[in-house]
């Protein structure tokens, strides 16, 4: 989960270039960052530091850049090695000719280093990727492409590898199998990256690269081989629409991200429903609906599986189609019955997820029919997978998800009402929800000027050590995405429980120093939810209500949030949206980086 970006441009350029495009970077991984520059007089300026890349420019700014025309640069997620500045990329090769950084794991690293150990090769860091680099030199044969070839040979893993030549620094060459990798064109520059997101602004156009291609790129031209023959890329025009993320007036993206989802769900439903006529189109979904399908399979991770499981309530309430929701780490290894009239999604934010990816290959391999709910449409589960919905949030840039979460949601929700209407969904029913989603960015509207009072009950309970999250039914999994937002945020251990579970020993562990939060918001069980907050304030326990403001059994929580609900499907888009902010309060109250919380990363590249 490290990520890569390299620049051929003017001279004075190629540090400024490389720690602009980290730091846009970053937010997918920041244990630690380096950079390696090169001028025309083979001079190579190898900067590194632990921590953000902010750490790394103050380094850098007392250096002369003004002659270095190309550099390559690298923020890391540490996989090998612990965060050490020797352990940060770029990475020299014994005669300090060849330079790489790297994205992935190399699996048949140790076998590789003993191989050149006992050549003589001297290693300097407990990186997996520093033995890519001595490789290199070691298999060298005066052609760049050629080498690149035998050396992709030899590993066995996932990568995207990017070199410099000490000798030739006109040029970037290098590699890429399972990892993520662009090349972006400017007007007289190059770029090499692992989203071309970050390079909005500077780009006209950009390629991306596909599993075992290797390339070389200058200033004038660019090869790009796959299997040893020249392979015919489409480069794509970044669209009019796509703009540099900024901050704004928000303090930090995590809340501005919180605030855009009245926004972002507007455009998930935009052509998709028309409200005025309650009628739903989708070409993609018209095909899946013709295909018969009897039950669905959900792959995913984190919250991209809570989103799943969400989807599986949609899809069995409203499409009456049994449904399984496996993470997909486990998906990946599991026995499979790929069968005609099943069809398999793939969730993920970043659609770069991969074990997510090489679950979909699987079934894909299987002749099943894999679907992509993804938000970047060039990535590579978009790619691979064909067909799908994209969810149109935009980028997200705050490490944990919020508008991504919402707009997954949405996006299975229309998915169930589309197949609903083929498989008999009642059209009272249907009609209900159509008119409701119509309401839905109007009342995550009314939430968010809420802010506030969400805020007041966060830092009460801000320096407790341990929260039961509770609830029933699709309240369950908003349950369940609401502990995993305060455990990324807060660090703050928390575990998320159906309430009527509770009973069944967890309720042991409740004392007065424990706060549960109930996600009651409605419904037929609601009464049961009230029942499971009177057994937890009869021990002592304090209970955080998340309710409707209409809930007739206030009184058994020792906190209430309220909002006016919509109706009990749609009740989950608004919770959640509370869950959100109260992590978010709390997280800020006691100085934690929300939108880079410790040892996380945004896209999961490796297993």
């Amino acid at each position: 989960m490290c990520w890569v970006f390299g620049y051929i441009g003017a001279p004075g350029k190629a540090a400024r270039e490389v720690l602009a495009g980290l730091q846009r970077l970053e937010y997918r991984g920041y244990d630690s960052a380096g950079i390696c520059v090169i001028n025309p007089d083979k001079n190579l300026e190898v900067i590194k530091a632990v921590g953000k890349v902010n750490n790394l420019k103050v380094k850098t700014d007392s250096i002369d850049f003004s002659t270095y025309h190309a550099g390559i640069g690298h923020t890391r997620w540490a996989t090998h090695g612990g965060v050490t500045e020797a352990n940060c990329h770029p990475h020299l090769s014994q005669s300090g000719r060849f330079v790489v950084i790297h994205n992935g794991i190399i699996e048949n690293y140790a076998e590789l280093r003993d191989e050149l150990i006992a050549k003589g090769y001297v290693f300097h860091s407990e990186t997996d990727t520093e033995v890519t680099v001595h490789l290199f030199e070691d298999i060298f044969d005066g052609d760049y492409l050629s080498t690149m070839t035998k050396l992709v040979a030899k590993m066995h893993g996932a990568y995207g590898l990017v070199f410099l030549d000490r000798d030739n620094g006109n040029q970037i060459f290098g590699t890429k199998k399972g990892s993520p990798m662009v090349l972006g064109f400017g007007k007289t520059e190059r770029y090499i990256s692992s989203d071309y997101r970050s390079l909005i602004g500077l780009i006209d156009d950009y390629i991306i690269l596909e599993d075992g291609d290797i390339f070389l790129v200058t200033l004038d031209n660019y090869t790009i081989l796959s299997g040893w023959q020249d392979a015919d890329r489409t480069r794509q025009i970044v669209g009019e629409d796509e703009k540099v993320v900024e901050l704004g007036d928000f303090p930090n993206f995590m809340l501005k991200e919180v605030f855009e989802q009245p926004r972002v769900l507007e455009d998930v439903f935009r052509g998709r429903i028309d409200f005025s006529s309650n009628s739903l189109h989708s070409d993609t979904l018209e095909h899946i609906a013709m295909l018969g399908i009897k039950k669905v399979t959900i792959v995913a991770s984190g919250t991209s599986y809570h989103a799943g499981l969400l989807g599986k309530y949609y899809l069995e309430e409203l499409s009456n189609i049994p449904v399984d929701v496996v993470v997909s780490t486990e998906f990946k290894y599991k026995k499979k019955f790929v069968s005609s009239d099943e069809l398999y999604i793939f969730v993920s934010q970043s659609g770069e997820t991969i074990d997510t990816l090489d679950s979909l290959k699987i079934v894909k391999e299987q002749w099943g029919h894999v679907f992509g709910i993804v938000n970047v449409p060039g990535s590579a589960i978009a790619r691979a997978a064909g067909q799908g919905l994209f969810t149109r949030a935009g980028t997200e840039v705050g490490v944990a998800s919020t508008k991504a979460f919402v707009t997954q949601v949405a996006c299975f929700l229309f998915l169930s009402l589309y197949l609903g209407q083929k498989n008999g969904l009642d059209y009272r029913k249907y009609r209900e929800i159509i008119d409701s989603i119509a309401k839905l960015p109007e009342a995550i509207s009314s939430i968010l000027l809420s802010n506030e009072a969400i805020r007041k009950v966060a830092e009460k309970y801000a320096n407790s050590t341990n929260f039961f999250y509770l609830g029933r039914a699709h309240e369950l999994v908003i349950a369940m995405e609401g502990s995993l937002k305060l455990k990324e945020l807060a660090y703050i251990h928390s575990e998320a429980y159906s309430s009527g579970e509770l009973k069944h020993g967890s309720i042991a562990l409740i004392d007065s120093d424990f706060p549960s939060l109930m996600i009651n918001g409605g419904g037929i069980l609601s009464p049961k939810n009230a029942s499971s907050a009177e057994e937890i304030r009869a021990r002592g326990g304090p209970v955080i209500g998340i309710i409707a403001k209409d809930d007739p059994n206030k009184q058994v929580y020792a906190d209430v949030i309220e909002f006016d609900p919509l109706i009990s499907e749609l009740n989950p888009f608004l919770e959640v949206v509370i869950l959100q902010l109260f992590a978010y309060h709390i997280a800020n109250f006691l100085g934690r980086d929300v939108d880079k919380p410790r040892n996380l990363a945004k896209s999961v590249t490796v297993e």
